[in-house]
């Protein structure tokens, strides 16, 4: 059975470790969640680093993309979400290959990144903090947190960290985008993934865990 992954393993066990499990661990998926995440993107910029051929570049990382989806598939691990990642990099290599531009193998990403600034921005203006939505819902206790002040400005702020992450990665690799720097988008959008979300991910659990705790 697949465990709860991301947000979603935070907010129902924000106070600690579950069956031997950190939650943060549990919440990056574990080593292959992170291993999976990092190698399609490494072998990447690696091989474009070489070749100087994005296709081939598209076409090794799309391949690995496909084995860590069977992989997960043969042993029943989160089918669901290895196959929506698998259609997000066919998606993209698909889009490049239409196109003929292999700089719009990142416009997904870029689009994914800049409706979420919008989504996340909005929640907060709104006073309606997507963070604290999604924790109050996850952890079955509605909307009851917004009656709080402390907790709406905390799950406020938390949701702008958040804002942040993706903004950030708007700003850097959309004027790459523009210059068509394949090589300068793949590694931004390496460096600007995992080692961006992880902290985001654990103070966001931090911050979680310290309401639960008062």
């Amino acid at each position: 059975m697949a465990s709860k992954s991301g947000l979603s393993s935070l907010a129902l066990n924000p106070e600690g470790a579950g069956e031997g499990k950190h939650p943060l661990w549990t919440a990056m998926g574990g080593w292959l969640g992170i291993i999976e995440t990092v190698v399609p993107g490494l072998i990447f910029v690696v091989v474009l680093a070489i070749t100087r051929d994005p296709w081939l570049a598209i076409g090794i990382s799309v391949a690995i993309s496909v084995l860590f989806t069977a992989y997960r598939l043969i042993r029943r691990q989160a089918a669901t979400q290895a196959l929506v990642g698998l259609a997000g990099v066919v998606l993209s290599a698909a889009l490049a290959l239409l196109t003929n531009r292999p700089e719009d193998n990142f416009v997904p990403g870029l689009i994914t990144n800049a409706a979420y600034s919008v989504v996340f921005l909005v929640s907060i203006l709104a006073t309606w903090p997507i963070i604290g939505v999604a924790v109050g819902l996850i952890r079955g206790e509605g909307f009851a947190w917004r009656k709080n002040k402390h907790h709406l400005r905390v799950y406020s702020g938390v949701t702008a960290i958040w804002f942040g992450m993706f903004a950030l990665r708007l700003i850097v690799q959309y004027p790459l985008y523009l210059s068509g720097n394949v090589e300068g988008l793949a590694t931004a959008k390496l460096l600007l993934g995992l080692p961006l979300y992880v902290p985001v991910l654990a103070l966001t659990w931090l911050i979680v865990r310290s309401l639960y705790q008062e």
